[in-house]
């Protein structure tokens, strides 16, 4: 949102005699409010006004006009002997303390209750704020993805509950109906007590008909995916088991699970090339240095090292290297910073092929810790990593869908097709089941299970019928 600016407006269209209300005009985001300061001004009076808003000239010697100038621009004594700030003043002061946090709701609750003692209000029930603080929690441990992840969940969530209806409002957020016509709504905060079963069911109806916005300017919003849903309040389960763990929310509260609410899953078709594909895009002759000769370089390097994806491959060092005994050795990056599980060091051998493109694209500087290909340096902090990285995966997946086209292959031939097709190719050369999971970095077979009958291969389904 743009920075909100404010000025003050003389309403002559609800004139009573000589007098029309002074309201303040609020512009923001391309558009504009009105708010009321319950003050009546004669045209005389706004004129004296407009005129001195700048600063009041100390040849002003009338002290009705100098009382009704600091009363709009200064400070002035209310009935009750309190000094307080003109109008325009914490008009002008509301918006600061706002920020980027800006919204006409936000500035009229701040204007009403301004200059009172807030009663502060358990920050810890919040749910959006729980989520922004694991995202910061998340950053400060350079785990840039999962920050994003709580963020966006975080985003999602506000956008929802900023959508909802006065009668949704009050069934979902205990927030009462409005008693009048055009009366100002009050911020509501969405507190972990108000994630019921219906609360999520309805989150996840909205999502799949605008959960998405739009990346062009005033175009409508459109539906997000299962998986995105899942993502989100995958995210939210999170805060939700930390609050429980805290006390803040009674476990009989707890609105997940069998009976209640259930995460989708979503429906993630992975794409897996057949071997004679996969043969094709090795004949492939691109122009040397080119990027789409570096495109298909990564890729096959992905492919012949166990289907790593391009951020592991990116954080390789040299120290990963061993070759005299011909492989690598690497955690990875998605599990590097868990505590949760066991990490999994992946062992992938050496070939003729991916020797040659380390030859081809290696740093000069062999250093144990410095980077095997020049993408990344110690000096990047997480967030330039992950744009970089961004960036690497980026042009990859456009040249080689770009040699996808011209081999008349059909789908996206993208980053993760190389992990994919990996993991079929030594399904149907019969591999074990234990020994696929070990080379694809898996903790667990039932994991391996479900990401191999993602496929929708005939015969890896017959492959985990056997077991």
């Amino acid at each position: 949102m743009h920075t909100a600016t404010v000025t003050l407006f003389h309403d002559t269209r609800r004139s009573t005699g000589k007098l029309s209300f002074v309201r303040l005009s609020v512009y923001a985001d391309r558009k504009q409010k009105l708010f009321s300061t319950g003050e009546k001004v004669s045209a005389n009076d706004w004129n004296f006004l407009e005129r001195t808003k700048g600063g009041l000239p100390g040849t002003v010697k009338d002290e009705e006009r100098r009382k009704l100038w600091q009363r709009f621009f200064g400070r002035y004594t209310d009935e009750s002997g309190k000094e307080q700030d003109g109008y325009l003043v914490r008009a002008q002061k509301t918006i600061d303390q706002l920020g980027d946090s800006f919204s006409f709701d936000a500035f009229a609750n701040g204007l009403a209750n301004y200059g009172k003692v807030q009663k502060i209000d358990t920050v810890k029930t919040d749910v959006i704020q729980a989520l922004n603080d694991m995202a910061t929690t998340m950053r400060k441990a350079d785990r840039i993805g999962h920050a994003d992840q709580f963020e966006y969940a975080a985003k999602s969530l506000q956008r929802f509950v900023d959508s909802l209806s006065d009668k949704k409002r009050k069934e979902f957020l205990n927030i009462p109906l409005p008693l009048r016509l055009n009366q100002l709504r009050p911020i509501a905060t969405l507190k972990f007590e108000h994630l019921t079963p219906d609360f999520l069911t309805t989150y996840e109806q909205w999502m799949l008909q605008c959960g998405r916005i739009s990346q062009i300017s005033d175009q409508p919003s459109t539906p997000a995916s299962l998986t995105t849903v899942g993502f989100y309040l995958g995210r939210v389960r999170v805060v939700v088991n930390n609050a429980i763990k805290a006390g803040l929310l009674p476990v009989t509260a707890y609105p997940f699970g069998k009976g209640r609410y259930v995460i989708p899953a979503g429906i993630n078709t992975k794409k897996a090339l057949s071997k004679m594909d996969i043969d094709r895009i090795k004949a492939v002759v691109c122009l040397p240095g080119s990027m789409e000769q570096r495109s298909l370089d990564l890729w096959l390097f992905s492919y012949y090292c166990n289907g790593a994806n391009l951020t592991d491959i990116c954080h390789l060092t040299w120290g990963d290297l061993d070759t005299k005994g011909g492989k690598l050795s690497f955690v990875r990056q998605k599990t590097a910073r868990s505590t949760k599980q066991k990490q999994t060091s992946i062992t992938a051998y050496l070939r003729s092929e991916t020797l040659a493109i380390i030859e081809r694209y290696g740093t000069i500087d062999r250093t144990p810790t410095n980077y095997v290909f020049p993408y990344l340096t110690v000096s990047m902090n997480a967030d330039r990593r992950k744009r970089v990285i961004h960036q690497v995966v980026k042009t990859t997946n456009k040249w080689m869908n770009r040699i996808a086209g011209r081999l008349d292959i059909d789908g996206d031939i993208n980053t993760y097709a190389a992990r994919h097709s990996f993991a079929t190719v030594l399904l149907k050369s019969k591999a074990s089941l234990a020994f696929i999971s070990k080379q694809l970095g898996h903790t667990n077979l039932k994991t391996t299970e479900v990401y191999l009958d993602s496929f929708d291969d005939v015969e890896a389904k017959a492959f985990l019928q056997a077991l």
